[in-house]
């Protein structure tokens, strides 16, 4: 059984990355950004970007800043005879909750991309309000999970601990997958 953590820039192919270990490979996905999508439907009704924001910050602020992993672990706990395999853990932008993953035997995934092709990808995909966000909105979105607005918030730091970087600026999705497979050690 293996534990799976991906962290990484915007649009950078994380969903591709657990698409892959949950379609191929049979592993449980958590997606943090799920965890708070629920939560804040549960205490608000809504899943815009604000209130999502919001319900986080008050779930690290009552838990602390590891407590979504804490919650991925704890789902996986209740299925994992269902999931030999292992479970893969992504979207998360906070340090600690990179550390939880480890700490549990994990391994840290970081993926990346320029931020020319991640942007083009970004209006390609054009998920709810993404498809709108101008180039210096994109850009100020990096800078805040880059650190600059909140320390704790630091995608680079996270890479900084990961033990496994793949950069995924090629445009073939099927040449990332193999290069994924490879630097997992894992083969279909």
């Amino acid at each position: 059984m293996k534990i799976f953590g991906l962290a990484g820039t915007h649009a950078s192919g994380k969903d591709t990355i657990a698409d892959l270990l949950v379609n191929k490979y049979d592993y449980f996905h958590v997606s943090t950004g799920d965890i708070f999508r629920e939560e804040a439907t549960k205490r608000y009704g809504s899943i815009e970007r604000p209130v999502l924001y919001k319900t986080a910050n008050e779930i690290r602020n009552k838990d602390g800043y590891g407590a979504v992993s804490f919650l991925a672990l704890q789902r996986y706990e209740a299925v994992k005879e269902k999931f030999p395999n292992g479970l893969v853990v992504s979207g998360f932008r906070a340090l600690e909750e990179a550390k939880v993953i480890k700490e549990a035997g994990g391994i840290i995934i970081f993926v990346d991309a320029d931020a020319d092709i991640r942007f083009k990808r970004l209006k390609d995909r054009a998920r709810a309000e993404e498809g709108e966000l101008s180039r210096e909105e994109f850009n100020n979105r990096e800078d805040a999970e880059n650190g600059q607005t909140d320390p704790a918030f630091n995608i680079l730091a996270i890479k900084d601990i990961a033990d496994i970087t793949i950069n995924n600026n090629g445009d073939s999705i099927e040449n990332f997958k193999n290069e994924v497979e490879a630097a997992l050690g894992i083969s279909g």
